[in-house]
């Protein structure tokens, strides 16, 4: 097969398709439908990537069943030969469909990586789990590349290029006097007038009228036609064509330079701002100081103001400026479990309303973030916690871990809506 990640799934055994070409066909096949599906609708990706990382996800999870459907438009036989819902096979193919577009368009690496990293500590996975951070580490570091080349300072000069403006075409005629017809418009006029009157007769008589009338008739002749000849080599292209490359050359020459200038800029400012964010320890939403809020509201509402200081794209060191920044709130790293932390911030839900309040209703997995926003609505109740996001409710994390999770799960949904 082509495709070496799903061979290398394969080849962990974790499910058994048997030996036939065609059954591998058919996943095959299964994949690039998904992927289609999942590139129309991004907003599906969280979902399916929290899918894909659980190898004990529920047979009744309805992201299993959309895949089924697509499957067994292939493989007819599928629950003749799994009676149990296929949920290894099922993986197989999310997993190998967030492979492919993940490697093909950085933002979905971006989407899949930022909601992957989050789960992938608590994830039971198996033989599978190598596979799996493989896959997370290389879309990683796609994003990374990306994110970086956003955020550089371009130290190097940078100069205009452009081409000296050169007339190529450009090019002008000779002018020629048809001296044959000035030389015979001029023997005419030296003849006798229709009067007969000669040139004996001086210039004041008829002749003289007759001269100078025919004489100049023939000299301007001669004149005009030369002058129509010499425009004609003139051609409006041969000036305007190469003047307008000319510019057009400029133009993009000073564009590119500007946009570096003012990358460079905005990456300035950006660090400075992040930066004094840090040092002030100041909260822009609550209009205090970080020190004054409860511990425990912390991670919601510092990942909530970073995130609206950010852009898109954001290298892994912004991870760390916001667990550093926590560093100096806290005394120590301390451990929590995710029972104790939902309970600490039950009564503190009227003020994190403002921070959660765009969250994902649909039934099945859901992010820790998505959770969290469910959980201060009171749409879910603490005792969800495990079915909805598969993680042990007695499961550790601390501040700054489930505050990174939170800032890469606010990212992952800001790329899907853009």
């Amino acid at each position: 097969m082509e495709n070496k990640f799903f061979q290398k799934f394969l080849e962990t055994g974790l499910f058994d398709i048997g030996d036939q070409d065609e059954r591998l066909e058919h996943l095959e096949k299964s994949i690039t439908d998904l992927q289609n599906v999942l590139e129309k609708d991004l907003s599906k990706l969280p979902k399916y990537t929290l899918v894909a990382l659980d190898p004990n996800i529920s047979e009744e999870e309805p992201v299993l069943k959309e895949v089924e459907a697509i499957v067994t438009e292939y493989w007819k036989t599928l629950r003749i030969k799994h009676k149990e819902m296929p949920c290894q096979i099922l993986r197989g193919v999310i997993l190998n469909a967030l492979y492919e577009l993940g490697n093909s368009d950085v933002k979905i690496a971006r989407i899949i990586y930022l909601t992957g990293s989050n789960y992938f500590p608590y994830a039971k996975l198996g033989r599978d789990k190598e596979i799996v951070k493989n896959l997370l580490s290389e879309l990683a570091e796609l994003a990374e590349e990306d994110a970086i080349k956003e955020w550089s300072f371009i130290e190097e000069e940078h100069s205009l290029k452009i081409a000296p403006l050169k007339l190529k075409e450009f090019k002008l005629g000779s002018v020629d006097l048809n001296k044959t017809k000035l030389k015979a418009a001029m023997l005419k006029s030296a003849k006798s007038s229709p009067s007969g009157h000669g040139p004996e007769h001086g210039i004041n008589a008829s002749w003289g009228e007759h001269f100078a009338t025919t004489s100049s008739n023939g000299i301007t002749s001669a004149f005009q036609l030369a002058i129509n000849q010499f425009n004609e080599t003139l051609s409006p292209d041969s000036i305007e064509t190469p003047i307008n490359k000319f510019f057009t050359a400029f133009k993009k020459s000073l564009n590119e330079s500007l946009e570096i200038s003012f990358s460079s800029m905005v990456a300035v400012e950006r660090r400075s701002k992040l930066l004094w964010w840090k040092e002030t320890l100041y909260s822009q939403s609550q209009k205090k100081s970080y020190r004054e809020l409860d511990k425990n509201l912390l991670p919601v509402i510092m990942s909530s103001d970073l995130y609206l200081q950010l852009p898109s794209k954001t290298p892994v060191s912004v991870d760390f400026l916001l667990k550093d920044t926590l560093y100096l709130l806290l005394d120590k790293e301390e451990e929590i479990n995710f029972e104790s932390y939902l309970k600490s911030i039950e009564n503190e839900k009227s003020i994190l309303l403002e921070y959660l309040n765009n969250f994902n209703e649909s039934e099945g997995r859901v992010s820790l973030t998505d959770f969290i926003g469910l959980f201060i609505n009171d749409k879910v109740s603490i005792q969800d916690f495990q079915n909805r996001t598969g993680i042990d409710l007695k499961e550790k994390t601390t501040f700054n871990t489930l505050s990174v999770s939170i800032l890469h799960d606010l990212m992952a949904q800001f790329l899907i809506s853009k």
